[in-house]
């Protein structure tokens, strides 16, 4: 449980901002604690360090015998009573010798060992201590310690002076620092922990969101409380969703439509083919429907490759081969392909070709899917032309674009099926179209929209009803140009 807890995102959020404020406060309690003590302490160092030097130079006077020992201790009492303290002479066995005090021939008490010891290596230096004398109660002190030679041995000079009035002033600047701080650190804490549950708060609704959504509802949604970049992120995740739902739309809607295409041609055959062994069909009309069998497999053969075509452009697996192409020379080949077809439906085919000192418009395509194009776009205007209409096919440069037109006058389509016509399995009302012009598998406007999209082409399309539809498709044009010439076949 603990665990679990500590692995929330607001509690290590929260954990180390609040660390990092302590660690911050903590070192500035001990700056302000080490700065206000030095400060204080000041004036009194100056004045043990002056009158310790006093101290020395008692001592060759003492040692060449200008002064006696009476005269010495009295020197060294004028010098306590100077600094409103103690003085004491300690040889090199821990013993006073001399001073301004009671306890001479005494040991120094063992809480001045520490400084005794520095002051026998040598070193000078000071020490604040609560209780540095057993015998003077719990007044605070600061001793000075210092090393000195009588009668060529080392002794130490110690000046030790009460200093209450200074521990009382640190400690009520002690508690002065540590109290706010403490509040402070409250404070820091409580608008942490807000922060932190505000950060990660809604990554942990994200979280549940899309667990949500993996488990199929698209439904669920994240509020949106802010216009930070957590807000960001939010906004990001919900559109995120938007879009999963659509995609799922979109699939569900094409699951429906291939199990709708595949089933129509599936049930026809069954039927035909059923009725022949049942003999419910005669012999005799066998040739009939087998014709239609045939067109029937021909019409999920199409589906099927069209269905893969589709597939290995949109996943990036279809492989263009780019290269320079004279889009005249391809569009003759495809209109020659073509050529039976709108004769078959008596629907006239005109080509308008434009070229600049013979020189072709050119590209950078690949042939095969630019023959493609082409062909899905034709065979989409001759469908929907009726007999005695016109399909035109024109290339023409304009501007820095290569631009192949498709014109019809067939029955045209309304806004409606303008929005629609690049969707898959897509295809005009029945209501205004034959069963044979109904008849593709709905994913030739789709194929030809990403064929054009993957060679760095863009595609549109204008049409109004019973007057005829354009189909305009630009690439970026490679350095050609333009006047007519007519191509025309009827």
């Amino acid at each position: 449980m603990i665990k679990r807890w500590l692995r929330s995102l607001y509690i290590q959020i929260f954990l180390s901002f609040l660390a990092t404020c302590v660690l911050f406060f903590v070192g500035l309690a001990v700056f302000w604690n080490y700065y206000f003590t030095d400060y204080f302490y000041k004036g009194k160092k100056e004045l043990l360090s002056s009158r310790s030097q006093e101290v020395v130079k008692l001592l060759p006077s003492y040692q060449d015998g200008t002064i006696s020992t009476r005269e010495l201790r009295f020197g060294i009492r004028i010098i306590a009573r100077s600094i409103n303290g103690m003085v004491w002479l300690a040889d090199a066995k821990g013993t006073i010798m001399n001073g301004s005090s009671a306890g001479e021939g005494q040991k120094i008490p063992k809480s001045m060992d520490p400084m005794f010891i520095e002051g026998l290596k040598g070193v000078s230096g000071f020490s604040a201590t609560q209780n540095p004398f057993e015998a003077l109660g719990r007044e605070g002190f600061l001793t000075y310690y210092t090393p000195g030679q009588m009668n060529g041995q080392p002794i130490v000079i110690l000046l030790s002076v009460p200093a209450i009035e200074i521990s009382e002033t640190i400690t009520a600047v002690r508690w002065n620092i540590i109290v706010p701080l403490l509040f402070c650190m409250i404070a820091v804490g409580i608008i942490l922990y807000i922060l932190s549950r505000k950060l990660a708060g809604p990554l942990q609704q994200m979280n549940r969101a899309a667990l949500e959504v993996a488990g199929g509802d698209f439904t669920t949604r994240v509020p949106v409380d802010s216009n930070d970049e957590v807000g960001e992120l939010a906004r990001s995740f919900n559109f995120m969703v938007d879009q999963l739902e659509e995609w799922e739309g979109t699939r569900q809607e094409f699951l429906a439509n291939v199990s709708h295409e595949l089933r129509s041609p599936l049930t026809t055959l069954r039927g035909l083919i059923t009725g022949m062994l049942d003999g419910v069909i005669p012999s005799a009309k066998y040739a009939h429907y087998l014709r239609i069998c045939n067109e029937e497999v021909q019409r999920l053969q199409r589906l099927v490759n069209d269905l893969l075509d589709l597939a290995r452009i949109q996943n990036g697996v279809d492989v263009f081969r780019l290269r320079p192409m004279p889009l005249n020379d391809k569009l003759i080949e495809v209109l020659e392909i073509i050529r039976k077809p709108a004769a078959d439906k008596r629907v006239k085919l005109i080509a308008v070709l434009a070229d600049r000192e013979g020189e072709p418009i050119a590209a950078e395509l690949d042939p095969d899917r630019f023959a493609q194009i082409v062909q899905n776009l034709l065979y989409n205007a001759i469908r929907f032309t009726p007999a005695g209409g016109q399909v035109t096919v024109e290339i023409r440069a304009e501007g820095d674009e290569a631009v192949l037109y498709v014109r019809d006058t067939g029955i045209g389509m309304n806004e409606t099926e303008l929005s629609r016509i690049w969707d898959r399995f897509y295809k005009a009302q029945a209501s205004r179209t034959t069963s044979a012009e109904s008849d593709g598998t709905g994913l030739g406007l789709t194929i030809v929209k990403h064929l054009v999209g993957a060679m760095k082409g863009t595609i549109s399309v204008s049409s109004e009803v019973n007057k005829g539809t354009v189909f305009r498709v630009a690439f970026p044009l490679l350095p050609h140009a333009k006047p007519e010439q007519e191509w025309s076949e009827e």
